[in-house]
């Protein structure tokens, strides 16, 4: 039984109302002012993703053409694994993503600040390596 979204003319007020089924007639008043003049809203959507399993990706493939030093690279590969992996919205890394499109170094919009003079965006270990 879905549940259409209306918006009240009188008060503003959002109203749900719940159907039999998709398609029938929808008719109802809002819950605030008891006004029936009602407009009906898109609703928000959920879109279910395959299940993913990490044992068959090919992180070569991920991976590729990926340049770890350029933020348009990286914003650009954060989203591919936000859509390969991500459930629900994620804020943090919204604003990371949102940062390197805007030019952000990527070490400073990932808040990476090692003294140890490690160079993380060229490693080839295990963590990023492999050709699975």
């Amino acid at each position: 039984m879905p549940v259409y979204e209306f918006r009240c003319g009188d008060c503003g007020a959002r109203v749900g109302i719940l159907t039999r089924s998709i398609g029938a007639p929808t008719s109802g008043n809002c819950e605030r002012c008891g006004s029936g003049k009602l407009t009906r809203l898109i609703s928000r959507v959920a879109v279910i993703h395959a299940q993913v399993n990490p044992d068959n990706l090919n992180k070569a493939e991920l991976l590729q053409g990926v340049d770890y030093s350029n933020p348009a690279s990286m914003a650009n590969f954060f989203r591919k694994m936000g859509q390969t992996f991500q459930d629900e919205k994620n804020e943090h890394m919204d604003e990371i993503i949102s940062q390197l499109d805007h030019g952000v170094p990527v070490e400073h919009a990932l808040e990476i600040d090692d003294h140890s003079g490690h160079d993380h965006f060229h490693d080839t270990g295990p963590a990023l390596g492999g050709d699975d």
